[in-house]
């Protein structure tokens, strides 16, 4: 077996998801992973690139930032010398600070990595993007409320209904999409499935704001949390820092 398999929290991390969704991945055929004698799995690089950036995707860091990849920040716009044989870039990892904390032998060059992450420039540049997270409510008391939002660490966008918020996509690209079940049953899971299956947004997490239950049958494990509603700006931070369902 090679040396270089990740684990699926390895994975995980390298793509900003959580560990179940790559195990989802692997249970239904869409990542090729290896079994060890105890029953774990380890993934192929080259197999997590396959599956993670599927035809149509884009990449880059999903919150609309001008940031790059860190070969392009570094290359200037290009892919800078040495990159191509980094399991960053193999990767096409949005954040390289993560895959750095993995073992050597994963293949890690750290060609620009001369000091701590503290003390690079492009991880302070990349930390100081605001989280992305989008609100899709027709509710006006909670549209109010988001509007008023004073939180630095959150950028945070809303949309009335489903056609407005895809259209948003074309210049926003969330880390959190929050959907209000006061759009009604059907159209909040339609919207759901549409958002899990659009490529350009392979990494956004989706908070149902519902009553507890509603939609745990539907939508299962693609759902990042569930919280109450009505909500608030508070609510939604202490959902994104805790990752609890609620």
């Amino acid at each position: 077996m090679k040396t270089n398999l990740l684990t699926t929290g390895q994975a995980a991390k390298a793509h900003s998801v959580t560990a179940d969704t790559v195990l989802k991945w692997i249970k239904s055929g869409k990542l090729q992973a290896h079994r060890t004698a105890g029953g774990h799995y380890r993934i192929d690089p080259v197999e997590l690139r396959r599956c993670a950036a599927p035809e149509g995707s884009h990449g880059g860091i999903p919150t609309g930032s001008a940031v790059k990849y860190c070969w392009e920040y570094k290359g200037q716009g290009s892919l800078a010398q040495g990159c191509r044989e980094c399991i960053v870039y193999q990767l096409r990892a949005q954040r390289c600070y993560e895959v750095a904390k993995m073992p050597p032998n994963i293949g890690h060059k750290r060609l620009f990595c001369k000091k701590g992450c503290s003390n690079c420039e492009y991880f302070r540049r990349v930390c100081e993007i605001p989280i992305g997270v989008l609100v899709v409510t027709d509710d006006e008391h909670i549209v109010g409320s988001v509007k008023r939002n004073k939180e630095r660490k959150y950028r945070i966008e809303v949309a009335d209904c489903g056609y407005s918020c895809c259209a948003l996509m074309a210049r926003f690209r969330p880390d959190y999409i929050v959907i209000d079940s006061s759009l009604g049953k059907d159209a909040t899971i339609h919207l759901c499935r549409h958002l899990l299956g659009d490529a350009r947004i392979p990494d956004a997490k989706l908070i149902i704001a519902s009553k507890q239950g509603e939609f745990s049958a539907g939508l299962g494990k693609n759902v990042f949390a569930h919280i109450g509603r009505p909500f608030s700006i508070g609510d939604i931070t202490a959902c994104i820092s805790g990752g609890a369902t609620v």
